[in-house]
């Protein structure tokens, strides 16, 4: 019940037992019409909500595919559609469906919610939204606020709807494709280096005189008149340069929004690098580190092997579990909130229940305790814990934190605080960073070839105190 419907029904059953005690049968009749009109409106209401709001149908088209997962790209205008439609009869409350998205993803040209809609078969919002980095999202499904045409009764519902995407990183568009000197990559042996092989490429080796089988093109017609034979030109021979990136995914390059973010920088400048090589034929590697260890991309050519890149990159970008940190008020207050947003069901006092207890006696603090026990007990429902897992979440500050920690990102909260706290952050990754690095590129140049170039994208001012080692 509202605030409205309480301060609507309390005078009225005041004024009612006022009438029968003091005989007055008009006030006693009116404040009788108005609670049967709110018991009325709650019969109805409750008859909506648990019989006709079941039946509600909800699917949500991306790009104009409704599957449960695919490919968005970071930095692009992504078009969202929501169909609602009953199963059967015809809605008759007032409802209000809002998509929850993730922080990656930014409204923009229109809300993505129906605002109150009456007695409604079918409906049809669609929003744009722009993904503002790479990774991963979730679209975890819908809010629904129902509420009665008086506006005395209010009920919020969760509707499951979930789609995972794979987000590629943005990239600078090369322009002309076609170089202006390459032409042709013909890749030589292991160890023979391109000035000392002869071939077709657009730079003159040497001139030497004609052989039967020469190419006629090859002749240098102007040489051939002032020496009174023929001459042919010899080029050198063009061969691929392998591009090896070497992209850094610690904690420092991950703090902050999407699109924000230095690994969002890295990865652009990167995927645009590779994209230039790529487009001229040169095959692209990549060498991806963070705490999780390091990753190897194998060089690959063409546009098969551009996009694998990609979604190797993509897949890095995704946050890894959050670093353990202590239980703060804001990470608390934080997860309760999005927990009302996604999963109010789970804060239903009717369902979780605060225990009774004498302590604490402050009334700031046992509202601050009260909050804890919803917060525990929604999720240790959410990650099926058991009854014991449960009740150390409720003492246990480290315990909470760490739940609470990985609830907040996977549900798609950027590494900012409450996730976790940004001070001294990239100076403690700073040897680790220096190590991986390090190693990634003794094994590179170990097993490289002629004509390597190496890319270095990394947080190197945050580990200033460490390059002695690399």
């Amino acid at each position: 019940m509202t605030g409205l419907g309480r301060w609507t029904f309390l005078p009225a059953l005041a004024g009612l037992i006022v009438g029968q005690l003091r005989g007055q049968m008009g006030l006693a009749v009116l404040s009788l019409t108005v609670v049967l009109w709110i018991v009325f409106e709650w019969a109805w209401f409750t008859w909506r909500l648990w019989f006709e709001f079941p039946q509600m149908q909800f699917e949500r088209l991306v790009n104009g595919r409704s599957e449960s997962g695919g490919l968005l790209w970071a930095g692009r205008v992504v078009n969202v559609e929501v169909r609602v439609s009953g199963k059967r009869t015809r809605l008759s409350a007032r409802i209000r469906i809002t998509d929850v998205l993730p922080e990656n993803v930014s409204v923009e040209n229109s809300n993505n919610d129906a605002r109150f809609l009456t007695r409604f078969r079918r409906a049809v919002f669609r929003y744009e939204a722009r993904i503002s980095g790479a990774g991963r999202i979730r679209l975890p499904g819908f809010r629904v606020i129902l509420q009665d045409p008086a506006g005395f009764f209010r009920a919020e519902r969760f509707v499951p709807s979930v789609q995972i995407f794979r987000v590629l990183p943005a990239y600078a568009e090369v322009g002309e494709h076609q170089p202006l000197v390459k032409r042709i990559n013909s890749l030589p042996q292991h160890g023979v280096h391109r000035l000392q092989r002869s071939g077709m490429g657009s730079e003159l080796l040497e001139l030497r005189e004609y052989v039967p089988g020469d190419p006629p093109k090859s002749i240098a017609w102007k040489v051939s008149a002032r020496r009174d034979k023929l001459m042919t030109r010899q080029y050198e021979s063009e061969v691929p340069v392998r591009l090896n990136l070497f992209l850094d995914g610690c904690i420092s390059t991950r703090l902050g929004g999407f699109g924000q973010r230095l690994l969002d920088q890295l990865t652009y400048v990167g995927a645009s690098v590779a994209r230039s090589a790529i487009s001229v034929g040169d095959p692209v590697g990549a060498w991806m580190f963070d705490e999780r260890g390091l990753r190897r991309f194998s060089p690959m050519a063409g546009e098969r092997g551009f996009h694998r890149l990609l979604e190797s990159m993509a897949d890095f970008c995704v946050n890894p579990a959050p670093l353990p940190d202590r239980l703060t008020p804001v990470l608390q207050k934080t997860a309760l909130s999005v927990l009302g947003e996604q999963f109010p069901e789970l804060l239903d006092l009717r369902y979780n229940q605060t225990p009774f207890t004498w302590f604490p006696i402050l009334p700031w603090t046992r509202r601050r305790f009260r909050e804890r026990v919803l917060l525990s007990g929604a999720l240790a429902e959410l990650y099926q814990l058991s009854l014991a897992k449960h009740v150390q979440l409720i003492h246990d500050d480290a315990l909470l934190a760490t739940f609470a920690q990985h609830f907040l990102s996977q549900t798609g909260l950027a590494w900012l605080t409450p996730v976790i706290s940004l001070r001294g952050r990239g100076f403690h990754d700073g040897l680790p960073r220096m190590e991986m690095l390090s190693k990634a590129m003794m094994t590179a140049v170990a097993t490289a070839r002629d004509n390597e170039v190496f890319v270095i994208l990394a947080d190197l001012l945050e580990s200033a105190h460490s390059i002695s080692h690399l």
